[in-house]
């Protein structure tokens, strides 16, 4: 009975409008947005899809949110609802991130749910990792352990982020551009995963579930985002 009890609290915390499957458009793809009854990974952290949680506003932003919904810090997940393949990646995000609170991590990646080549995984994330005097720039090809796998660097600041990553056969090339000016630019030419049935994610949670510094909420705002063969 116990159990149940905190179960029902947790429901009624994340709101009856957050429970159903509920998908947006953003940047011409369709995305689904995760919904979680309790802590899952990554962090572990609780995610929500509701309208207030995640949302894309009249001139085509996609609005990320962490944010504290009764005694639970909730966190936003976009999964995009096709395969993802070879090609440039583009997108832009507001100002203010190099200032993000060293718990929180941002991150844009590609994803296979099937585990065989570290599912398919290339970030772009921006975290300090709990770190508050650390860098908080990372491009990386899983796994991340393997030396020359991942690049780290400090973001400097500036009104809006542009960041761009072509995945080709034999490399995976990352760019920065801040301003218009090229701010960091890394290539990768290790083992390269192959598309497999990767997709898109876009995600804002909470590093090893460790609660930020404010009381929030906390948002990222991304727009432009691009594909091309």
């Amino acid at each position: 009975m116990y159990y149940a009890f905190l179960f029902c609290m947790l429901f009624a915390s994340l709101g009856a409008s957050g429970a159903q499957p509920r998908d947006i458009e953003f940047g011409g793809i369709p995305w689904g947005l995760r919904q979680t009854a309790g802590p899952v990974d990554p962090g572990p952290n609780t995610f929500s899809n509701a309208p207030g949680q995640v949302w894309v506003d009249a001139q085509g932003r996609a609005h990320l949110t962490l944010q504290k919904r009764g005694d639970v810090w909730v966190a936003s997940e976009m999964m995009a609802k096709r395969d993802a393949g070879y090609g440039t990646y583009r997108f832009t995000v507001s100002g203010a991130l190099n200032e993000l609170d060293p718990n929180i991590v941002f991150g844009f990646f590609t994803w296979d749910k099937s585990p065989e080549a570290f599912n398919r995984e290339i970030d772009i994330e921006i975290s300090r990792w709990g770190d508050a005097g650390g860098p908080n720039g990372w491009f990386t090809v899983q796994p991340y352990d393997v030396p020359g796998n991942q690049y780290s660097f400090f973001l400097p600041g500036a009104d809006a982020y542009t960041f761009e990553m072509r995945w080709e056969k034999d490399a995976v090339e990352y760019a920065l551009f801040c301003g218009g000016n090229v701010c960091e630019r890394w290539r990768y030419s290790g083992t390269v995963p192959e598309p497999g049935r990767a997709r898109l994610r876009i995600n804002l949670w909470l590093f090893r579930r460790r609660v930020p510094l404010g009381p929030g909420p906390y948002e990222v705002i991304v727009s432009d985002f691009s594909y091309s063969k």
